[in-house]
């Protein structure tokens, strides 16, 4: 991390131990271990979240195909006025 600025190399860091300090209290608080813990937020949580928005766009995408065929139709059969 040489090459970067120093900032930037000191929000890395602080991030990264707010990260973990964030782990080690969800471990507490859960009675877990800190490697418990971590496994269930990064093996399970995330990617659970992650299928579960991606549903959710693909329902809403088929919705809304549906609907801007449904006002396609509704806007080709409507009658013209002279």
């Amino acid at each position: 991390m040489n090459n970067l600025p120093q900032w930037v190399a000191r929000f890395i860091d602080l991030a990264f131990w707010y990260c973990t300090d964030f782990m080690v209290n969800l471990g507490n608080l859960t009675h877990a271990s800190y490697n418990e813990a971590n496994t269930w937020v990064l093996l399970l949580l995330i990617p659970g979240l992650i299928t579960l928005l991606i549903g959710v766009r693909v329902t809403q995408w088929f919705q809304l195909r549906r609907l801007r065929r449904a006002l396609l139709l509704r806007s080709t059969s409507a009658p013209s006025h002279p």
